[in-house]
């Protein structure tokens, strides 16, 4: 029997000593390193084939206008009253602010625990988004809240990053978004179905909100595309823990997530689930990592949990050009480029 070569023997040894101590981590250098009891799940992503090859080749989101810039930081989600006032929206410290057509008042507080100690600028929330986004935690699930009884029923579990829900116009059924999983989810209220769960549509990434439009039809908010990373790490749990026990930033793990650049995406589905359009700056150029789109008036209102302003995409104006399959768009940016970016701390 031949012998393995002293070389090979020590680079199996430096492979298995370096693989013990990302798994272990006991300098506490790891990107998780905050959550101890941190567990890394299993992610089964929809295979690349049955990704939607619907592109914007025409990256209509770069015509979008910026409003707001600086003055609320994490607008992620975007309301108009039955006034039309507005808009309201929730920022990342977790007030409900409102713009009264001057400046931005407060409105409501996201919790009664809330205080500007726990929640204020020194608070980083984002460290537990990161950590959902690596988990790929199951524990998530659908729950439904009476007002009158106070009671509340879960209707569905077992969710990876459960996130926006919404009602079909004609009140059939509601959609939700699973967020590690990449798809949007159905539930029936009405009919044969009712009481079930199916699949409504497969996303190109990770999604996060979804609204109804006054047409019924669906905007979904993609955060980012997937990148090649994430297909590899979502599968490969073992692989996951090793590369999150090395001395890396969370925040460009995450990078690599997306594809190494912020950049945006939404789509419009009709209630049949169907691709109607898809508006996208893939180098973020102008709108990153959207979290909400609301339509109003023609115009499309649109957050992000991690940019300090609200986009406005004048839909109704826009050249709306068929959109093609095809390619997808230059998405590759120096990861630094998020440091600057982004002024809050996820590391």
């Amino acid at each position: 029997m031949r012998m393995a070569s002293p070389a090979v023997v020590a680079l199996a040894v430096v492979v298995a000593a370096l693989a013990a101590f990302c798994r272990t981590d006991p300098l506490r250098l790891g990107s998780m390193v905050e959550f101890p009891g941190f567990v890394a799940h299993l992610v089964e992503l929809p295979d690349a084939a049955e990704m939607p090859p619907h592109a914007d080749t025409r990256e209509r989101l770069r015509g979008a206008e910026i409003r707001f810039r600086g003055e609320v930081q994490g607008p992620e989600s975007v309301a108009f009253d039955r006034l039309g006032r507005g808009p309201y929206t929730g920022v990342a410290d977790g007030r409900v602010l409102f713009w009264d057509g001057a400046r931005w008042a407060y409105f409501a507080h996201s919790s009664p625990n809330w205080t500007a100690e726990l929640c204020g600028p020194k608070a980083s929330p984002f460290a537990h988004f990161m950590q959902l986004v690596f988990s790929g935690d199951p524990s998530g699930r659908l729950l439904k809240y009476d007002a009158k009884t106070k009671e509340t029923t879960v209707l569905h579990r077992n969710i990876q990053f459960p996130n926006g829900v919404s009602l079909s116009k004609d009140g059939a059924f509601f959609v939700f978004c699973e967020g590690s999983r990449g798809r949007l989810s159905r539930y029936w209220l009405k009919g044969e179905k009712a009481g079930t769960v199916d699949l409504f549509a497969i996303l190109p990434g990770f999604p996060d909100n979804v609204r109804t439009n006054d047409k019924g039809e669906f905007w979904v908010a993609i955060h980012c595309r997937r990148g090649i990373y994430a297909r590899l790490v979502s599968r490969n749990v073992g692989l996951r823990k090793f590369l999150l026990g090395l001395p890396i930033p969370a925040k460009y793990h995450y990078l690599m997530q997306i594809g190494g650049k912020l950049h945006a995406l939404i789509i419009k589905y009709s209630p049949d689930g169907e691709v109607l359009d898809i508006l996208e700056d893939t180098a973020g150029q102008v709108v990153k990592a959207v979290s909400e789109v609301e339509e109003k008036d023609g115009k499309l209102w649109i957050g992000s949990v991690l940019m300090p302003f609200i986009a406005v995409f004048d839909y109704a104006k826009a050249s709306l050009a068929p959109f093609l399959p095809g390619c997808m768009g230059e998405n590759a940016e120096s990861m630094d480029t998020f440091a600057r970016d982004y002024p809050g701390d996820i590391s």
